[in-house]
């Protein structure tokens, strides 16, 4: 055989280099899904494994942040996965504004709007505030006490609960978010020692019945204190007691003198939640003082964080 001389260059091999395609099967994301959620879905759709999607490739001659491996894997557009998924908005400022809050706090997406967006199976989403409860445009209870998908709530019986979102967020439109949501805080606390100490269940337990018979033919235990069905009963009501709280001119009462704070407050109450029974002679004073100190706070708060409307 001969061989080459030194001064004979050699011929190389032929190569063809290796081209990055897209996964076959592709998954349109949802609306503020998390990152998690979508690679699960993704990869599910491609029967593989998360792990095995963000596994760096030996064609790879330079490191990829998740937006470029998942715009590439996916071959949906970059402006669509960043404003889809907020997790990837801190890898193109310029496309969509980063959150206005810290997404800390996932949810379930409400099963018909995953249905009607063509998905399947379980979606997680940014939940935007610990108070969006429903899904006004298809009437589901999605989010607090429901721990699996199939535990959403079709809220066809009870509209006021819809309603009382639909209040929520007009509230947040005037007020701001980070007021109502410390508002919304500090009232639930004071609720559910109201509803404990038996002064405004009737009304809830009312809801909690025609909640109950569409949507658990077996029939669930009511009586559980922390009982999803029991977390929608009292929806309506809490909201309404926030509209109460937040009022300027009970704020305005709380900041005068106790004594009268102390007989205008509990009247105005009164007025506007009819009580279940006379309060006993500790619960009356207790609930008199919860009341006026519950409205200082969201005075303090108002006058603290700034855009949440009028303090006076």
């Amino acid at each position: 055989m001969k061989h080459p001389r030194p001064s004979e260059p050699v011929t190389s091999l032929p190569f063809t280099p290796v081209i990055a395609r897209p996964l076959p099967c592709s998954v349109t994301p949802f609306p503020n899904e998390t990152l998690g959620s979508y690679t699960r879905r993704l990869a599910a759709a491609n029967q593989t494994t998360s792990r095995t999607l963000f596994t760096p490739s030996r064609w790879l001659r330079c490191p990829l942040n998740e937006l470029e491996l998942l715009e590439l894997l996916s071959g949906q557009p970059r402006t669509t996965l960043v404003w889809a998924i907020p997790e990837l908005r801190r890898h193109a400022p310029g496309i969509a504004p980063a959150p206005r809050t810290p997404g800390v706090t996932t949810r379930f997406a409400c099963r018909r709007c995953i249905w009607q967006s063509g998905g399947a199976g379980t979606v997680h989403v940014h939940a935007r505030t610990h108070y969006d409860n429903v899904c006004v445009r298809h009437g589901i209870w999605h989010s607090d006490g429901v721990e699996t998908l199939d535990q959403q709530i079709d809220l066809a019986p009870a509209p006021e609960v819809i309603r009382a979102q639909l209040t929520l967020d007009r509230l947040e439109q005037r007020r701001g978010e980070a007021f109502v949501a410390e508002c919304y805080r500090q009232c639930e606390r004071v609720w559910l020692a109201l509803e404990t100490r038996g002064l405004v269940r009737s009304e809830v337990d009312d809801l909690l019945r025609r909640l109950c018979e569409p949507n658990t033919p077996t029939g669930p235990d009511p009586l559980a204190p922390f009982h999803r069905f029991r977390r929608v009963a009292r929806f309506p009501q809490l909201v309404r007691f926030v509209v109460w709280a937040v009022s300027p001119s009970l704020r305005r009462v709380a900041r005068s003198a106790w004594e009268a704070a102390d007989h205008v407050i509990p009247a105005e109450f009164e007025r506007a939640f009819p009580l279940d029974h006379r309060p006993r002679s500790t619960t009356g004073p207790w609930m008199c003082d919860a009341l006026i100190n519950l409205l200082k706070r969201i005075d303090s708060h108002a006058q603290l964080i700034p855009g949440s409307g009028p303090a006076t």
